[in-house]
């Protein structure tokens, strides 16, 4: 699940950027960001970019564009009200969790900004408004025996 909110929320991020300016022109692409698989990441951005009709080339572009994958990550938060799973100290017999209500939040995120400089005299150019994608997954327990998700991460955007 954990994958999927972050490919989610890397997609949708990737769809808020405005790329008119770098279609059908030819660029270089070096992706940056703090930690994670970088180079699934910048296969991926690469892959969109191309998808969306931006020539990606390693020999004369025209830009050099420096993605930066500022955030992506997930977040988990949790609210409880029941009785916990325990073990028992002496016979150590579990006590399975009874819970009256569960909540278990998932939530992916990622910020995406693309600096595009000139590909001859490495000179600043423009930058992209940063993208924001957000992914969310709920799972709920109601009274030990209703259970339900709510999720948008199966929602594709294309």
């Amino acid at each position: 699940m954990t994958q999927q909110l972050l490919m989610r929320s890397l997609e949708r991020a990737l769809a808020t950027l405005d790329i008119g300016r770098f279609i059908n022109r030819a660029v270089a692409v070096d992706l940056y960001q703090q930690a994670g698989n970088e180079a699934f990441v910048k296969a991926f951005v690469t892959a969109w970019l191309e998808a969306h009709r931006v020539r990606v080339t390693a020999s004369q572009p025209e830009l050099k564009l420096r993605v930066f994958v500022s955030v992506l990550g997930t977040d988990r938060n949790e609210k409880f009200i029941g009785i916990p799973a325990i073990q028992a100290p002496v016979l150590n017999v579990p006590t399975p969790e009874i819970a009256f209500f569960k909540r278990v939040r998932n939530r992916g995120q990622a910020e995406v900004s693309i600096y595009a400089f000139d590909g001859a005299t490495d000179k600043f150019v423009e930058r992209t408004p940063t993208g924001v994608g957000l992914a969310k997954q709920d799972d709920y327990t109601i009274l030990i025996l209703i259970t339900f998700t709510v999720s948008d991460a199966d929602k594709r955007d294309h």
